[in-house]
Order: C-alpha cells, then structure tokens, then sequence
C-alpha cells in the first residue's frame, strides 16, 4: 500500500528535509503528525491510508494523535511548526511517495 500525506499550506516553515522525514517515518510508524503552534496541523500522513480513513477530517493536532493511538496506530510527531491561517481551504492533499 501507497502511504498518504497531506500537508497544509498553513505552515510557511516546512522544508523539503522534513517532508522527507514524514515519509521516513511512516516506514517505520503508522501515522505521523506535524503540530502547528496553534493547535492544528501541517503535516498527517498514514502509512495505510485504508486503516483510519475518518482521522483526516479532524483540525486539531492533539485530537488528531489521540484519535490514531486509539486506533492502535504508532504515531511518530514531527517538531511543531509556526501556524499561518490560510482558512481550511488551503489543504494539499498527496498520496504516494515523491
């Protein structure tokens, strides 16, 4: 299975070398989340997308990570980012590895 990461164009700080460290982890977790100092979130990928298809929807970072560990999901945390509040329609999605 392809994994999935979505990332959010509300975190002006992400790099190159932290996408590639969200794809490196999910080799070894099952999900991976970016926190925005805000509370929300700029990066969420899920090694197997089709096990917590619902976890995307939810906006905030920490409800996002309990929501995945009750699903049994080993959750790997990026470093928090800066927040930049595009509204919710500046979500980038992507499947897949790059």
């Amino acid at each position: 299975m392809t994994p999935f990461l979505e990332i959010s164009a509300g975190a002006p700080e992400l790099s190159a070398d932290l996408l590639d460290d969200a794809y490196a982890l999910l080799r070894s977790f099952d999900a991976v989340v970016g926190p925005t100092s805000d509370g929300g979130w700029y990066a969420f990928g899920l090694r197997e997308p089709s096990r917590a298809p619902d976890l995307r929807t939810l906006t905030a970072s920490p409800a996002l990570t309990l929501a995945a560990l009750r699903l049994g999901l080993r959750v790997a945390m990026l470093p928090t980012l800066p927040a930049k509040n595009l509204g919710p329609a500046s979500n980038l999605s992507g499947a897949g590895r790059h």
